[in-house]
Parts: C-alpha cells; sequence; structure tokens
C-alpha cells in the first residue's frame, strides 16, 4: 500500500511537471511572436467609410477617417490623394496674403495713388487668400471625420463666396471711379447675392437633397450677377469703354478657366478613363484646383490694367 501511495504520488508529480512544462512551452511561444502594431497610412476606396466617399474613380490613397487633428496635420508630410489639392491653394494663398502685407512694393505708385487704392486692391488680395486658405483648411482636415468634414466643406463654400465678392467689387471701384452711384448700387448687389450664398452654403436646410437644385441656382444667379455691371457700364459709357474700364478680355478669361475647372469637376475627367491611374496626381479636382488660381492671376492683371489705366488718365487730365 505505502508503495502504491508512493507510486501515485509520483505519477501525481510528474504528470503535474509535464503540465507546466507544456504551459511553459505554450507562454514562450507566445512570447516570441512577433505582433505588427504599425498603422497603414493610405487605404482604398473599399476601405474607407462611407460618408469620405465622393469620387469612386480615385481608387486608392485616401487617409482614412483619423479623429485627430495631430494626424491629419501629419498626412502633410507625405503624399495621398488630397496632398496636391492643399498644396495648390496653400502656397499661392500665401503668396497672396504676402503681395497684401506688402502692398507698397508690388502696386505701381502715381502722383494720385491714395490709401483708398491700396484698400481697393488688397480687398481682392484677401479675398484670394480667404478662398484658397478655407480650401486648403478643408482638404487637409477632411479627413478627421463626419462632422469635420461637413463644416469644412462649409467653409470652402464660404470662400468661393469671399473671393466672388471681393473680385466683383474691387475691379468695379475703377469701372465705375467716376459714377458712384452705380458703383454703389452694384456693390450692393453683389453684397447680397454674397449673403445669401453664404446663408445657403451654412443652413443644413438648403444643404439637403431636396434644396440642391434651389442652392445651385442661387451660385449660378449669383456669377450671372456680374453681367449687371456689365451692361450698365454699356449703357453708361459705350461697349468700347466699358471693355477697357473692366479689361474685359482678362475677365472674359478668368469665366473660362473657372467655367473649364467646374466643367471637368463635375464630369470627373480624366480619372473616370483610368480609375485609379489619377489617385494621387492629375484628377479633376486637384485641374480644378489649378484652374482657379490662374483665373485668380487673370483677375489680378485686369484690376491692376483697370487701376493704372484710371491714374493714367487722371493725370493725363490735370496737365
Amino acid at each position: 500500500m505505502s508503495n502504491l501511495k508512493k507510486r501515485s504520488s509520483l505519477s501525481t508529480t510528474t504528470s503535474d511537471s509535464q503540465t507546466n512544462l507544456e504551459v511553459n512551452q505554450e507562454q514562450t511561444t507566445i512570447k516570441i511572436e512577433p505582433v505588427n502594431t504599425q498603422k497603414k497610412l493610405l487605404y482604398t476606396w473599399n476601405e474607407i467609410p462611407d460618408w469620405q466617399k465622393d469620387n469612386e474613380h480615385i481608387v486608392g490613397g485616401y487617409v482614412r477617417e483619423t479623429n485627430s487633428i495631430r494626424e491629419c496635420l501629419q498626412s502633410l508630410l507625405y503624399l495621398h490623394n488630397e496632398s496636391i489639392n492643399i498644396y495648390t491653394h496653400f502656397l499661392p494663398g500665401l503668396c497672396f496674403l504676402a503681395t497684401c502685407i506688402f502692398d507698397k512694393f508690388a502696386i505701381k505708385n502715381f502722383d494720385t495713388t491714395t490709401w483708398i487704392d491700396y484698400m481697393a486692391i488688397d480687398f481682392f488680395f484677401f479675398g484670394a487668400f480667404s478662398c484658397l486658405i478655407l480650401s486648403s483648411t478643408f482638404h487637409c482636415f477632411k479627413s478627421h471625420s463626419s462632422r469635420v468634414s461637413v463644416f469644412g466643406n462649409k467653409l470652402d463654400y464660404l470662400g468661393i463666396v469671399i473671393l466672388i465678392v471681393c473680385s466683383m467689387i474691387s475691379i468695379l471701384y475703377y469701372a465705375f471711379h467716376d459714377s458712384n452711384k452705380l458703383f454703389y448700387s452694384f456693390t450692393l448687389i453683389i453684397f447680397c447675392f454674397g449673403v445669401s450664398c453664404t446663408i445657403a452654403s451654412f443652413d443644413d436646410t438648403f444643404r439637403s437633397r431636396e434644396w440642391r437644385p434651389y442652392r445651385a441656382g442661387l451660385f449660378v444667379a449669383f456669377g450671372l450677377s456680374a453681367l449687371l455691371p456689365i451692361m450698365g457700364g454699356i449703357i453708361k459709357y459705350g461697349f468700347h469703354e466699358t471693355w477697357t474700364r473692366i479689361q474685359m478680355k482678362w475677365v472674359i478669361l478668368e469665366g473660362i478657366f473657372y467655367i473649364f475647372g467646374a466643367f471637368l469637376y463635375s464630369i470627373r475627367f480624366p480619372e473616370r478613363l483610368a480609375p485609379g491611374a489619377f489617385d494621387f496626381v492629375g484628377h479633376s479636382h486637384q485641374i480644378f484646383h489649378v484652374l482657379v488660381v490662374i483665373a485668380a492671376l487673370c483677375h489680378l492683371v485686369a484690376l491692376m490694367n483697370s487701376y493704372e489705366l484710371v491714374h493714367t488718365n487722371l493725370l493725363s487730365n490735370s496737365t
């Protein structure tokens, strides 16, 4: 009996030892198994949430929802499908700001130039800066969350409104420099359209699918309101004089760039021809951004030409 107890005890001890050995071996195996905790930077169309999906022809290069301001800012340091959208507006925006700050070096000075001239031209610089910076900010932080993306999109539209208002009012100041009544009348009309479009951009009711045609119609009417001062100028000064005062050739070229860029963006060209080929470089939104900057430069040329024309005539009339 004593020997039987010893054998049983020995068997139990041996069994426990084997069990402990197996557990230790399993623990050792778990400890040495490599674990990959590195987070992906870029994702495909099928890997992002539905609220981020906008253009199915852009297949990859997405920064997936971050819920982090820091991660959105870090995305500035690597290439993704919004990188060019960000920098094509951020860098020119800084240039417009610098020109506004150092306007005395950028604007030709006449004996008749006053602080009002600097204010009128800086008004355009402010509009261009606001539009481009709000746009680049939206594209930088749109991957944060749905809530931030929606708000950023509203700011993006606000920037467009600011640019249109500032562009039109600045050049109308020189087009109607000798007719305050016409200048203030058209300025009031443009300002009212700007306020209406701002409300349409921020009000969630106007942003709903049912109100989309009305919102689009309002923005189209805002753009077409530029025809009013042109017609007013033709009635008062004649076609040739109005063409010269407003520098119509540059204004028309500006409009062509805006419309062509918006058209490419609306039909998703060229990425619709080869989905995935233009994910990082060359898709329609990037082209639209570049054409917006070119259009703004066209307006700047028109504005500076109008400014110089007015002061050249003032000097010639005073002698």
